[in-house]
């Protein structure tokens, strides 16, 4: 590898959820692909190994000088503003030989609108509205988010009534919501979470639904899969890695 071009570290969030890391990996052997020859490898920062100062201090020991950390995240909340740059940071200064440099969250960027698209479109129908599911936050630029979503999911999905709530911290929240679906007039609700992985908070969502379901028999509410590892998905991390290239 020529010693202007960096490696990259994916660095995920890691789950409990034993499919999570699979899923990972296989996202990370998408964008190992679209980069032959270049170091590519991931980590966690909690639950899954390699750890990422492990894998940092891997990279190192193989002769790396010129890393650049991406976030496999969609949201810039505290795990990607804070608990990596704080471990990137630690590891940085006990090598001050190298540079270190770090991705934004992947965010709203085209290749995550179409993903969001992608996942949502085998279960459209023309009498159905889109329930958009996020995080939430007490930080109102993490929860717009959502909103943001919904409205360039408007302008991809035209013919289709989208609302948004969320799993946790803001309002509207999800049950509320679902039940709101449930007396509406569509016959259908696709449920899409704004996640990229399995996970407790997925597992809460899905629960969620059933439970509603349940009550509302006539209704058929379609639980849309996590953006996992899409093409589109490596394309959006390699567009925040371009930025720093």
């Amino acid at each position: 590898m020529s010693a202007s071009t960096p490696a990259i570290l994916i660095c995920g969030h890691g789950s409990r959820n034993p499919d999570a890391a699979p899923e990972f990996f296989r996202l990370v052997e998408k964008i190992r692909q679209r980069r032959p020859g270049q170091m590519i490898t991931g980590a966690f920062l909690e639950f899954n190994q390699p750890t990422i100062e492990d894998a940092l201090q891997d990279i190192y020991d193989q002769g790396e000088r010129n890393i650049i950390a991406q976030p496999l995240t969609l949201y810039a909340a505290d795990h990607s503003h804070r608990d990596i740059p704080d471990i990137l940071n630690r590891f940085q200064q006990k090598h001050p030989d190298m540079t270190l440099r770090y991705g934004a969250a992947l965010g709203l960027c085209p290749p995550v609108i179409d993903a969001a698209v992608h996942v949502v479109t085998p279960f459209l129908q023309e009498d159905c509205e889109i329930l958009v599911v996020g995080r939430g936050s007490p930080d109102r630029r993490v929860a717009d988010q959502t909103i943001n979503l919904c409205q360039k999911l408007h302008q991809r999905l035209p013919a289709h009534h989208i609302r948004y709530c969320y799993a946790g911290h803001s309002l509207p929240m999800l049950v509320p919501a679902l039940e709101q679906a449930a007396r509406s007039h569509y016959r259908a609700a696709v449920i899409l979470p704004f996640l990229l992985f399995p996970g407790r908070l997925l597992e809460e969502i899905y629960h969620a639904v059933d439970g509603v379901a349940a009550q509302y028999p006539a209704v058929h509410f379609h639980k849309a899969p996590p953006l996992g590892p899409q093409n589109s998905i490596a394309d959006a991390a390699l567009v925040r890695i371009d930025a720093l290239s």
